[in-house]
């Protein structure tokens, strides 16, 4: 398997250290008049991502407290439940997030932020969480999925 590719972008500095996780959910209104915001704000909304190695770049931010750090970072793999016939290691399954209640339990599973619902992502791991039985009727198991690389078709919302 190829080396994941890597973007630089730049977090605040609280956030860079390798291994930190974090949805990246756009550009605030003090982003607007800075001159390193297209840097910042490089990244695709609602994906997740990882920082993976930290630059000596380090800038002033009028959001971050204690500024910024340029880093590189990778597209992260999330956890999410799946339909127990999709789960296949090493398949490609497109997600489609259920319609229920946010009530439910297990609601942050079967919705996890950084998953976009009508992608197609690659199942790299079966977890070992217990099926369970869903209200919806469904019984989702838990799977860990890759976003499908570039170059490879993907299917927009």
């Amino acid at each position: 398997m190829e080396p994941k590719k890597t973007r630089v972008t730049i977090v605040g500095a609280a956030y860079a250290k390798p291994g930190f996780q974090f949805v990246y959910d756009g550009k605030t209104e003090a982003c607007e008049s800075c001159s390193i915001s297209r840097v910042c704000h490089n990244l695709e909304i609602g994906k997740r991502y990882e920082v993976v190695a930290i630059r000596a770049a380090s800038h002033s931010c009028p959001v971050h407290l204690k500024g910024t750090v340029t880093v590189d970072v990778t597209e992260a793999a999330v956890d999410v439940r799946v339909p127990v016939e999709q789960a296949k290691k090493n398949t490609t399954v497109l997600i489609k997030l259920p319609e229920c209640d946010e009530v439910c339990e297990w609601y942050a599973d079967c919705h996890p932020a950084g998953i976009t619902s009508g992608q197609k992502y690659i199942i790299t791991e079966l977890l070992p969480e217990d099926q369970i039985q869903c209200r919806s009727g469904l019984s989702p198991v838990m799977v860990r999925v890759i976003p499908l690389p570039d170059g490879l078709p993907k299917i927009s919302s």
